[in-house]
């Protein structure tokens, strides 16, 4: 059985799918730190670390251009998805929630 990594944010964008969840937890193998599973938190889990705000799920680190909207961001990393290869998660710091965009402060750091 392999040993897991557990996150919870307000948000998660899957770049596979190209698509924004809303209260997520997800699983990363501990060692490989790669995506293995995602679902909706419905309430608090152990084992679970809350890093509020928002999650990226990519196959890379992509970076944050300046004055990129969130949207267009979105799709620029969705269209580099292949298919098949693992993907890593990145919580955004410095992520507007209430507007949905990037701040001058934002940064991505991989978990």
């Amino acid at each position: 059985m392999k040993s897991m990594i557990y996150y919870a944010s307000h948000y998660l964008w899957h770049a596979g799918q190209n698509r924004l969840f809303r209260m997520q937890r997800i699983g990363l193998e501990a060692s490989s730190h790669h995506f293995v599973s995602m679902e909706p938190l419905e309430e608090e889990v152990r084992q679970t670390q809350w890093l509020g705000g928002l999650v990226v799920l990519a196959p890379c680190q992509p970076e944050v251009r300046e004055g990129e909207s969130f949207p267009h961001f979105c799709l620029r990393v969705s269209q580099s998805v292949t298919g098949g290869e693992p993907l890593y998660a990145l919580h955004v710091m410095g992520f507007d929630l209430q507007a949905m965009k990037f701040t001058s402060k934002s940064r991505l750091v991989r978990l």
